[in-house]
């Protein structure tokens, strides 16, 4: 997975079905890659911390449009 992909939260993650943008990858060596996703919403954007070993994201599409 890279930067701007959208993904979405499946039944191992307490945000099930939310889409999300990755922004930001970690490489943590021992523990696997980190994930900061960010789950837009009307209030503003919520940052998601997931582990790569925590299989609880998977890759829908790329996102064309993000907001700066």
């Amino acid at each position: 997975m890279e930067i701007n992909d959208v993904v979405q939260f499946n039944e191992n993650h307490k945000w099930t079905g939310s889409l999300g943008i990755i922004t930001e990858i970690k490489d943590c060596k021992e523990n696997g890659t980190r994930y900061m996703v960010g789950l837009p919403s009307p209030e503003g954007t919520a940052y998601i911390f997931v582990m790569s070993t925590e299989n609880a994201i998977e890759k829908i599409g790329k996102a064309i449009l993000i907001p700066s």
